[in-house]
């Protein structure tokens, strides 16, 4: 981070310098393209007025953005750009007494990455679809390990309007205040091959805001809380992805924490642990986080437990626990909710609890194996993954199942890792089979460690119980085991 750090400064009192050299006009701005060297599909625009004014921006024609405060010095972001174009940009100056004054540039970028995918737009049916572009966090993988990072947003059309090439792994969430957060680079010294050192809060142009360091690394998750702060997933020294600790936005520290051998039980049996990549302490491996506000408590997903937990944020009093019914001890089995309705099925090495309004919970099921007895076990060629809702009557300890997509799919779409599911504004699902698992020949696999696995996305939006949008993203060159992966999909605004 300090090199990084250490680039951005010089990288500032370059633009600056140059800035401050030449009289930069609403009719010659200066124009940076990439100006932080992490988002080549961004550009910084600076120029002075002779008067105050406020900004509108039109990009390309579909993306329009108006600065309102009346300032003389301007320094607008452009967002939005498409590779391998010269991009027109629209400025309108608008002065006192409804005075406007209008401006064209062009920006011309280059192409993508030589390994950026093909996206293949499968339905796109925009009057359905909820508003704002899909940010994936997308990486080029050769078997499991990811060798380039790619994370994007594109539009409703599948072009990628915005990239970032700064190294990253599975954060990518837009915080309240616009910025991004995403992982600190991976820091091979820390338990686990993509751990990250903690994480950053860059701008849409790369800036880096804040580095948040998290001693033994960062896996997997960070959510922002109701009152600034972070929850995020971490471990100790000689632990595993076991530990979830909150995180001051101020001064960084850690301020509270919650180690789930002491929540959970470290002796309870895994069933994914014996048969894939994960580390001999990974007896848990906490990948996601939801806060309940209404009931200031914590749902977390344990993937090696199949286990959704939800417990008070200040007592760590257990609520309940959404768990296939095996291997519980006495003391835990009292919080396990007891399954009703004809439809129900257990969730399996789930990813990413969220709340609906209605506080119903909804999960990506990944559907590892579909029982904790290997005897038992279903293999990849008849599994699959799906997004599935829960309602939890908390009173009488019960849960039913209310909904699901992906299971009419078949072993199409089935994850054997990553994934995600979110619930949009307008009641729509996105839904990001982010690690679908094929051989190089596109038989669906489970062996995560095989040599000869090809990662694929699809990535679905579920509006009313119907297909609104969808892209396949993949390679076909079956001599090499290249291929794409997304541990989350989300819409957001560019700007």
């Amino acid at each position: 981070m300090e090199e990084l750090l250490k680039k951005q400064n010089e990288i500032i009192k370059d633009i600056e310098s140059r800035y401050a050299e030449e009289n930069y006009t609403e009719s010659n701005p200066l124009i940076v393209l990439n100006p932080f060297d992490t988002c080549p599909l961004s550009a910084l625009m600076k120029f002075q007025t002779e008067e105050e004014c406020s900004v509108t921006i039109f990009i390309e024609e579909d993306i329009e953005k108006e600065f309102k405060e009346l300032k003389k010095d301007h320094e607008i972001p452009i967002l939005g750009l498409i590779e391998d174009k010269d991009n027109c940009i629209r400025v309108i100056c608008n002065y006192e007494g409804n005075r406007k004054e209008e401006f064209v540039y062009y920006i011309k970028t280059s192409k993508l990455p030589e390994g950026y995918p093909n996206i293949e737009l499968i339905t796109c049916d925009e009057s359905n679809m909820y508003d704002g572009m899909m940010a994936m966090s997308l990486g080029r993988a050769e078997g499991v390990r990811t060798v380039e990072h790619l994370y994007s947003i594109i539009d409703n059309k599948a072009q990628v309007r915005w990239l970032y090439t700064g190294v990253s792994c599975h954060v990518f969430m837009k915080l309240k205040n616009g910025n991004l957060i995403v992982d600190a680079p991976i820091s091979s010294g820390i338990c686990g091959a993509y751990t990250a050192a903690g994480f950053i809060e860059i701008d849409m142009l790369g800036r880096i805001i804040n580095f948040f360091p998290i001693k033994y690394g960062l896996h997997h998750d960070v959510i922002e809380l109701p009152n600034g702060n972070f929850l995020a997933i971490t471990q100790r020294e000689n632990t595993k992805q076991d530990l979830l600790v909150e995180i001051d936005r101020n001064t960084k520290e850690v301020i509270n924490e919650w180690d789930f051998r002491k929540i959970l039980d470290f002796n309870r049996e895994t069933v994914i642990d014996k048969i894939s990549v994960n580390h001999l302490l990974d007896w848990l491996h906490l990948n996601s986080l939801v806060y309940d506000e209404e009931s200031n408590s914590i749902i977390a997903s344990s993937r090696n437990q199949s286990t959704v937990v939800k417990f008070d944020k200040d007592t760590s009093e257990i609520k309940w626990i959404l768990a296939p019914h095996y291997g519980w001890n006495d003391e835990l089995k009292k919080y396990l909710l007891k399954p009703i309705g004809n439809d129900f099925e257990w969730s399996y090495a789930q990813h990413t609890p969220s709340l609906t309004k209605d506080g119903n919970l909804v999960i990506f099921d990944n559907g590892n194996f579909r029982s904790y007895e290997l005897e038992k076990a279903v293999l990849a060629h008849n599994n699959y993954s799906r997004a599935v809702e829960y309602e939890i009557d908390e009173e009488n300890m019960t849960v039913n199942q209310v909904w699901q997509y992906g299971k009419e799919r078949g072993n199409e779409l089935y994850c054997a890792y990553l994934g995600a599911v979110r619930i949009l504004e307008n009641n729509n699902r996105l839904i990001c089979f982010g690690g679908i698992t094929k051989d190089i020949f596109g038989n669906p696999i489970d062996d995560m460690k095989s040599n000869r696995m090809k990662n694929q996305i699809t990535i679905v939006e579920i509006s009313k119980g119907k297909v609104v949008f969808e892209v396949k993203l993949r390679d076909t060159d079956i001599t090499k085991p290249i291929g794409y992966k997304c541990y989350r999909a989300e819409k957001i605004n560019l700007y």
